[in-house]
């Protein structure tokens, strides 16, 4: 069987190469912020209420990527296709502790540069134009295929939607519901990776 691409990154390149991705998000966004004097993080509150309203939030989206994986349609089988081959070689070699702490750095430095700065500094000017522009850019930061980058835009949707329609918004909110979709996100990739080694490696 041919060895993936992804597997001549080590464990720690791979790491560490996430770690700065989601740190330069976040370092745009505070630059950004300190250009535009709009600081990304002032709707970023701890509270244990939120936190947990953030945890339930993620169930909707694993539900849709738990549909998505079901489903037979080639576009779908596209993505799964490379988030097995690309990413299931990398995240199976992670500790849980691991899995945890990246999905953690992605939903808090995503959700600061795209709800926090991006939402927050355009949502002064012009709500509507603010949701739209924060989840094309959402999208296309996502981009792996067409229907992935729409998919994507629909969970920054989502994202934006936990965060405009509290009277006290909280960025921990969608902070916390990304964090959690992607922590069970990075399992579901990893059992489907290991899953069709095994078919594979049993069919050779």
């Amino acid at each position: 069987m041919t060895e993936p691409d992804s597997l001549k990154l080590s464990h720690g390149q791979f790491l560490i190469g996430a770690g700065v991705l989601e740190g330069g998000m976040l370092l745009t966004a505070l630059g950004l912020g300190w250009l535009m004097d709009f600081r990304p993080t002032q709707d970023l509150h701890w509270n244990a209420r939120d936190a947990g309203y953030g945890l339930l939030a993620a169930g909707p989206l694993l539900l849709m990527m738990a549909a998505l994986f079901l489903l037979p349609g080639s576009g779908v089988q596209e993505i799964r296709k490379f988030l097995r081959d690309t990413l299931g070689p990398l995240l199976s070699r992670c500790r849980v502790a691991d899995l945890f702490f990246l999905a953690l750095l992605a939903g808090l430095c995503e959700e600061i540069l795209f709800r926090g700065f991006l939402y927050g500094w355009l949502a002064q000017h012009n709500r509507t134009l603010a949701i739209m522009l924060c989840n094309i850019a959402f999208g296309l930061a996502h981009w792996i295929t067409p229907l992935y980058g729409f998919l994507a835009g629909m969970a920054g949707l989502y994202f934006t939607a936990l965060l405009a329609v509290d009277p006290t918004p909280n960025l921990l909110l969608p902070a916390t519901a990304h964090a959690a979709y992607d922590f069970i996100a990075f399992l579901i990739v990893v059992r489907d990776y290991r899953r069709h080694r095994r078919l594979s490696a049993s069919s050779a």
